[in-house]
């Protein structure tokens, strides 16, 4: 026979190769066909993980399997890939210098997509050793599904992919590589935007690490072509169940085109997008909406856009801008925000936001004045290279806005406009109006409100060009409010002392005040009216009229220190008891204050010179005790006609003194010095009318009579305050 003619090395040569060949044969797919396949390639279920179905191998280095599905995650990124069919050859030889090559691969009936989730899988620090897994050329026939995050693509296209990868961190790169869709769809969060849409793409990444090119750096190492022409949808504004305001699509009206191309991250000139989307359905008032919007980019020496939305009533977006992108560049860090200092040009629109709070930060508001909650936002914007240039303006119609004033808290509802104008001087300068038809003023953030209105201004000044991340310019402000209702005008009392309060009333308050840039007063008005109010000054209980006008000539915020020179208080319609415990109505008073200052920094402190005109003296006899003790002449100084009077006056905490009291008439003449602390009384009165005076020394309650020279003995005495 022949075989049995053939040579002996032949024949178990022969015989061996057979043996070999069915154990591999059976052997490799019952390690295909049992758990030991799924077993041996799961080792590392977090990182990866691959099920099949049934499977064959012919030879080694050959495999066909049906029903695969491959998923993973890398960092937060979790992937997964389905195929129906997929058969695949993989080299030998390279094994032995540790590179996995696998030349090709082909699949059909493929799905798959990645999504973003909440936990990072950190890999591990970059080692020398790996293996290098090397796939020429992965062709993909049916391509059914693709999706990224919400994001899904659907339709029927071919797909070719390959690429190179060293293990423990080492290099990758994505070979070249083309996909191809006759007619696809894509949808959004279960929207659909495109449909029927013809789509070609070619692209490829050179080898890099990911030290070398982190997540959108990438795109300065990329190669790639897309050209897409299809139909789009329209879209449609309406009110959910709950009655919010959505935006979905509509299948049809729309249409995109596109033709781009790009190396190393870099546009090529010649590109062009168009994009239109009919609108329906209706706007924020519930008007019904029109027109399309509208797209459009092409790529020369620089790249330009123009976006336009058809202004309608109830939008809640109307826009038309122009602008052209310096350079070809994608943004391959930072985001959309390193493209900003790239655009130039001009932008008019009406937006709605869910959040306002950005606007102050784009045109460098001081950091106390802030906005918060949604609303819209007008503008008409020119831009240079990013930044706003001078005839640029927003306009919020509402807002809520707050601000910090020397440690108050202003917060209401109102309308906020900014301005970018040329200074006299020919600077720029951002100019910020905020009216509020509503606001309330509190002591601090959890403070209950001391005070309400109606109409308030803070308009506020910053010089230079608002910045991107730059100093703040120099910052001016001024703020007005008038008619604010005080339901208490104890508040007030933090800048009193014990021997004189404010127990209780109701009024009025209005300011006009100048601000620096820390919300500190520079100077300004504070006028404060009080009717039927309820105060205590030196042990004596009194109701009236009050009237304040706090005039703030220099504050100093940080050292907590106020100037008050030429304030004014003025009582009207005052009733008390006076010290032998008669009724005495009508009194009045007017106070000025020529120098004044409130030092808050340790604890509350007031001094400075009054000048006074009185309806009559009686108010100062009355602070050193009863009259029953005087001689009778002094009771008749109470009816002797109004009085001018000066002092020099210092509180701190529970203790009032008043010093070089001085009161006269063409009648009379009074001195006076006084401490009041806790229930302490000391001081001196000098009183004389015509010939007859009186020096009176009181310690505590107890007073002395001084009838001889009791001029010498009154100036004789020291004085309390220096």
């Amino acid at each position: 026979m022949f075989w049995n003619d053939r040579p002996r090395w032949l024949r178990r040569t022969v015989w061996t190769l057979l043996v070999a060949y069915g154990a591999y044969f059976l052997l490799g797919n019952l390690f295909l066909n049992t758990p030991l396949g799924p077993w041996a390639a799961n080792r590392k279920p977090e990182k990866f993980q691959a099920q099949w179905g049934r499977a064959l191998t012919l030879y080694p280095g050959h495999v066909i399997a049906r029903d695969v599905r491959l998923q993973g995650q890398v960092r937060k990124l979790s992937w997964d890939v389905q195929a129906q069919r997929v058969s695949g050859r993989l080299a030998l030889w390279p094994l032995l210098r540790k590179e996995v090559r696998v030349p090709s691969i082909a699949a059909t009936g493929v799905a798959g997509g990645a999504r973003h989730v909440a936990r990072n899988l950190e890999p591990p620090p970059p080692r020398e050793g790996g293996w290098t897994l090397l796939f020429d050329r992965i062709a993909a026939d049916h391509v059914l599904r693709g999706h990224f995050d919400e994001l899904v693509l659907e339709g029927d296209g071919q797909a070719v992919f390959g690429f190179s990868k060293q293990l423990r961190g080492g290099a990758m790169q994505i070979l070249p590589s083309s996909v191809h869709f006759d007619s696809v769809r894509l949808l959004a969060d279960g929207d659909e935007l495109l449909d029927g849409v013809r789509l070609d793409g070619s692209f490829s990444m050179k080898r890099h690490t990911r030290a070398q090119a982190p997540g959108m750096r990438k795109l300065a190492l990329t190669d790639g072509a897309l050209s897409i022409d299809g139909k789009g949808s329209s879209l449609r504004g309406y009110f959910d169940p709950q009655g919010k305001f959505r935006i979905t699509t509509t299948p049809g009206g729309g249409e995109l085109h596109a033709q781009l191309e790009m190396r190393d991250g870099v546009l090529q000139p010649g590109g062009t997008l168009s994009w239109t989307a009919p609108m329906h359905g209706v706007g924020v008032t519930g008007a019904p909406l029109g027109g399309a919007l509208q797209v459009q980019a092409s790529v020369d020496q620089d790249i330009a856009l123009r976006l336009q939305v058809p202004q309608r009533e109830g939008g809640i977006l109307d826009l038309d801008a122009e602008l052209r992108l310096q350079g070809r560049e994608l943004p391959t860090q930072d985001g959309l925000l390193s493209v900003l200092p790239r655009a130039s040009g001009h932008l008019v629109g009406h937006w709605h936001f869910p959040s306002l709070a950005w606007v102050t930060t784009m045109f460098n508001a001081p950091p106390w004045l802030r906005l918060d909650g949604s609303g819209d936002l007008i503008a008409d914007l020119r831009l240079d290279e990013g930044r706003p240039a001078p005839g640029s303006h927003i306009e919020l119609p509402q807002v809520a806005v707050a601000a910090t004033v020397m440690d108050n808290q202003i917060s209401g509802q109102g309308r906020v406009r900014a301005d970018l104008v040329t200074s006299a001087e020919g600077t720029l300068q951002t100019q910020l109006a905020v009216h509020l038809d509503g606001y309330s003023i509190a002591g601090g953030p959890a403070a209950a409100p001391y005070a309400k209105g109606t109409d308030l201004q803070l308009d506020l000044t910053v010089d230079g060009m608002p910045a991107r991340g730059e100093a703040l310019g120099a910052t001016t402000a001024h703020l007005r409010f008038t008619g604010a209702q005080v339901p208490d005008l104890r508040v007030y009392n933090r800048f009193l002392s014990e021997q004189m309060r404010i127990d209780g009333g109701s009024g009025t308050a209005s300011a006009d005040l100048k601000l620096d840039g820390s919300g500190g007063i520079g100077h300004g008005v504070v006028s404060v009216q009080g009717h039927g109010a309820r105060m205590s000054m030196g042990g004596h209980a009194l109701k009236g009229d009050v009237e304040l006008d706090a005039r703030l000539q220099r504050a100093d915020l940080q050292q907590r220190q106020f100037d008050l020179d030429g304030s004014q208080v003025r009582l009207h319609n005052v009733s008390f008891r006076n010290a032998d415990g008669q009724s005495r109505t009508g009194w009045w008073t007017k106070v000025d204050l020529p120098s004044a200052r409130i030092d808050l920094a340790a604890s509350s402190s007031v001094s400075g010179k009054v000048e006074v005109q009185a309806r009559d003296v009686g108010f100062l006899i009355d602070l050193f005790g009863s009259g029953r003790s005087y001689p009778r002449w002094m009771d008749r100084l109470v009816d002797s006609g109004q009085v001018q009077a000066r002092a020099r006056v210092h509180w701190q905490d529970e203790a009032l003194v008043l010093d070089r009291v001085h009161a006269s008439n063409d009648r009379y003449e009074v001195m006076a010095r006084l401490r009041l602390a806790g229930g302490e009384r000391k001081g001196q009165l000098f009183a004389r009318s015509g010939l007859l005076s009186a020096g009176v020394d009181l310690r505590n309650g107890q007073r002395e009579m001084h009838l001889i020279r009791a001029r010498e003995w009154f100036d004789a005495q020291p004085h309390l305050l220096q």
